[in-house]
């Protein structure tokens, strides 16, 4: 049995501006605890108007030069900051992540420290990102400049809540852009969490802000808001193509990481116990629910054999039980 949970500690509300708020139509939706099922908590759901809220306080932050224009040393430093405190809270991130996705806490834990590790690299990139000057002939002066796209909406999917938002959330905030994150409706702890730790990293309330919902509500006010310039998108291939249609109504730049179906392929002559070994993590790790999991084997037939008993002999040997016991290995499958 899964230990209970205190909800008054769970990020509940929309962080926008640098504050937690009310969705305007007092709208929720419950958040469930995959390996017990009950709802453990009630978050606010943006709708259209907060939505629109969202991407007005994340445009007026970047049109008041407050990040954009911040040096970029001091800008780089700010998006460190960020990836220390999620170090030094990465006990309570791992727990929210486990709790609202069903993964082992030693997979979320790995997932917090790879998140504080891209918000360092990016940081650390802020202030290398150059223009070139090009040499012609003639009396002409040739240069680029690298400028910030303006405000940035970013989408994500629930089998990497903490990990996938940062690889979309720490490159655009390094290089100047303010944030809209929609997570999933399934799994928006840790990303209402990351945002509030934002403002304490030292980045200006608006740059950073969070608005958990529905997809076919916010996701798709998010993509057709004409005020956002980019949509960075995590999810399935169906989605992508919804968002590449509706991004055209407003010639926004679209980026888009879709589904997958992986094979792993086996060869009588390779290191069988590693292959096997490869092979298993490559489907259970984050309990399968991975877009490049290894959801294909394919093994020459001489070896077909072997390898099916020493994976077999493997599975036997996973722990599966409460998510929130270190000794777990497989987890609870977000939803049904």
């Amino acid at each position: 049995m899964a230990a209970s949970v205190a909800t008054e500690t769970l990020p509940t509300r929309l962080f926008i501006g640098g504050e937690q708020l009310d969705a305007r139509d007092g709208r929720t939706h419950d958040v469930v605890n995959p390996a017990t099922e009950e709802v453990i908590a009630s978050v606010a759901a943006a709708g259209e108007a907060d939505v629109d809220r969202a991407v007005r306080s994340a445009r007026e932050t970047f049109e008041s030069d407050k990040w954009r224009k911040m040096s970029a040393r001091q800008r780089g430093e700010a998006v460190w900051r960020l990836g220390e405190l999620i170090l030094k809270n990465k006990e309570e991130l791992a727990r929210l992540e486990t709790l609202n996705n069903g993964k082992p806490v030693f997979e979320s834990m790995i997932d917090v420290r790879l998140t504080a590790a891209t918000y360092k690299y990016y940081g650390g990139w802020a202030d290398k990102i150059h223009g070139e000057t090009i040499p012609v002939d003639g009396p002409f002066l040739n240069y680029t400049l690298r400028e910030p796209l303006g405000v940035v909406g970013a989408i994500v999917p629930w089998n990497f809540p903490i990990s996938l938002a940062a690889w979309k959330v720490a490159p655009a905030l390094a290089c100047g852009n303010t944030v809209v994150l929609k997570p999933a409706e399934l799994t928006p702890f840790t990303a209402i969490r990351m945002a509030e730790l934002a403002v304490e990293a030292g980045l200006p309330p608006g740059a950073f802000n969070c608005i958990p919902g529905p997809g076919s509500v916010a996701g798709t006010a998010l993509v057709r808001h004409p005020e956002v310039d980019k949509i960075a998108f995590t999810g399935s291939t169906e989605v992508g193509k919804q968002i590449m249609r509706e991004a055209a109504g407003t010639v926004k730049k679209v980026s888009l990481e879709l589904g997958g179906k992986s094979p792993n392929i086996i060869y009588a002559d390779a290191d069988l116990d590693a292959a096997a070994r490869g092979a298993l993590t490559g489907i259970f790790y984050g309990k399968g629910e991975v877009c490049a999991a290894g959801s294909r084997l394919l093994v020459e037939e001489s070896a077909a054999e072997e390898v099916r008993s020493r994976i077999l002999e493997r599975v036997k040997k996973m722990v599966a039980g409460d998510p929130l016991d270190p000794k777990t290995r497989l987890g609870a499958l977000v939803s049904k």
